[in-house]
């Protein structure tokens, strides 16, 4: 069996070090990349080749369920894996469970991540046997009330790009793009791009540029 290309996407840096440690000698694990959102993970690493995408459910700005579609459009072969230590499976909508090809706890063992990993590299599917936190009541992760595509764009203003890049980037048109802008200035309450950006900063939608 051929051995993974992982990319864990989560925004807790100690459980991405934890589970990287934890697979660095897995003979199923090839190499592994490591990004702090969705965003992220497309800005810094959609021309790498992924096999399996490790993915969180609960993250500031476009979240894991938000972002499959996202994923999808970015990562086309991979398969992902929904890592969540907040919510179970029955939380997840039954139109975006058939885009993932397994769910895990946090709390999953070495020998159930491991296991889990060789069921979708080999074309499989895996799914904990309790689907995850037994005594969740509902929904638990956080929907945003902008769109994906409006997420998007609001990274791409964070960058600094004109909507002509973004339209570029996206595969817009230039006046959807301002449409977008538009829908996202009115949802923060600003008037200006620059605002815009420090007010999505102040609510943890995105991350300020380094």
């Amino acid at each position: 069996m051929p051995r993974a290309r992982l990319l864990l996407i989560d925004d807790h840096t100690l459980f991405r070090t934890g589970l990287r440690l934890l697979l660095a000698d897995s003979p199923h694990v090839a190499s592994i990349l490591e990004s702090g959102s969705v965003m992220d993970a497309v800005q810094q690493h959609a021309d790498q080749d992924i096999d399996i995408l490790l993915l969180d459910v609960q993250m500031p700005g476009l979240n894991g369920i938000e972002g499959i579609k996202v994923l999808r459009r970015h990562f086309l072969s991979a398969r992902i894996l929904i890592v969540s230590g907040t919510s179970g499976l029955e939380t997840i909508p039954q139109e975006v469970r058939k885009d993932i090809a397994g769910f895990l706890p946090k709390s999953a063992d070495a020998r159930e991540i491991e296991e889990a990993i060789g069921c979708c590299l080999s074309g499989g599917t895996h799914f904990h046997p309790t689907g995850g936190c037994p005594d969740t009541d509902g929904p638990t992760y956080k929907q945003s009330p902008l769109t994906a595509r409006q997420l998007e764009v609001l990274s791409q203003l964070n960058m600094g790009r004109s909507n002509k890049v973004i339209a570029h980037h996206l595969g817009l048109s230039e006046n959807t793009v301002r449409v977008h802008v538009a829908a996202i200035l009115d949802h923060l309450g600003v008037v200006s791009r620059v605002e815009a950006i420090l007010e999505a900063q102040r609510r943890g939608l995105v991350q300020a540029q380094r």
